[in-house]
């Protein structure tokens, strides 16, 4: 079922400054989420969390720590509390 994206910011810290990172929750041909994120205009990763927990770079070229943060930041916006 294709689903409409759904948007929300989140802050992380990139190389040593916190940056406002728009992301955009997508999803792959057979249902899998993975997540756009952009700092303004410019897309600086797609990540996705696989299903042995740890989140993957599928775009982009931020560290593995970086990575971590952001998919972090991900789970507190789409995880229910």
């Amino acid at each position: 079922m294709n689903s409409p994206h759904v948007d929300f910011y989140i802050i992380a810290n990139i190389d040593g400054e916190e940056k406002h990172i728009k992301v955009i929750e997508l999803e792959t041909t057979d249902g899998v989420p993975y997540y756009s994120c952009y700092i303004g205009e410019t897309e600086i990763t797609q990540l996705r969390n696989e299903i042995y927990g740890k989140w993957e770079q599928l775009w982009g070229n931020l560290p593995n720590e970086t990575i971590s943060l952001i998919g972090e930041k991900i789970l507190e916006k789409v995880s229910p509390p």
